[in-house]
């Protein structure tokens, strides 16, 4: 296994028009101008509260068979029979756990202690949103690596994800100190704080996955980022995936 690498350079980059599409709103049903103001103030808190960070490692890959995933320390993914195709090839899979930290969710609470519901749920949407942002550049970071030692990387998943259990998120955190970063497990294998995810991606991998929708794949009903990422024509909307 690589040494653990800390990335704390990472940026936030969230859009009111963003919030306000998976909200519902959109060319056929306008936002008032106070649901705006509000939508408007709540990305500004979520880019003010959110600390984002990451802890990333590589792992070398032993074996890819039928629907499992075996890496050099024994440790053995089950990750299913089309992760494991997607990853056909793969020497190493690149594992990183990202946060945003736990102020935007504390102030979430604040808010609907105080009866502010739409605030509170606009803010938690700003959360997914800014973790998302925070993952799409540790996600970079990857393919920027790969890049530059001529491989290929493939989609970046995470236990939760199609028919990859989620409770192998406890052999991520066997090897990954997630603590340094503030992030732990419960016992549904549910990151804390909230707004914290998993992201593994195959390095080496045969297949070009530069139009890769994860949406597509997921299978999760009735998910506000899976209609989002179809208003885009197909660009992943990445928001709080441990569920997905």
């Amino acid at each position: 296994m690589s040494k653990v690498e800390l990335l704390d350079k990472l940026e936030i980059r969230i859009a009111t028009e963003t919030v306000l599409k998976l909200q519902g709103y959109g060319d056929k049903r306008a936002p008032s101008e106070s649901i705006r103001n509000i939508v408007a103030r709540q990305v500004k808190a979520a880019r003010t509260l959110a600390k984002p960070q990451a802890i990333y490692r590589e792992v070398e890959i032993r074996s890819i068979e039928d629907s499992v995933v075996r890496l050099e320390n024994g440790m053995v993914f089950q990750v299913g029979k089309r992760i494991a195709h997607w990853w056909q090839g793969s020497k190493a899979v690149a594992i990183a756990v990202c946060t945003v930290g736990g102020d935007i969710e504390e102030q979430v609470k604040a808010l609907s202690q105080k009866g502010e519901h739409l605030a509170a749920l606009t803010l938690d949407t700003a959360g997914s949103l800014a973790l998302g942002s925070a993952l799409d550049q540790v996600h970079r970071f990857t393919c920027e690596r790969a890049t530059r030692a001529g491989i290929r990387v493939g989609p970046s998943l995470n236990p939760g994800y199609a028919e990859w259990p989620i409770t192998d998120q406890q052999l991520l955190f066997q090897i990954m100190p997630a603590e340094q970063i503030g992030v732990r497990l419960n016992e549904q294998c549910m990151m804390i704080p909230k707004h914290s995810s998993v992201l593994c991606a195959g390095l080496g991998v045969t297949q070009d996955f530069d139009d890769f929708n994860r949406c597509y794949h997921c299978g999760v009903p009735k998910c506000p980022f899976r209609k989002l990422s179809r208003k885009n024509g197909g660009r992943e909307a990445r928001g709080n995936r441990q569920q997905a």
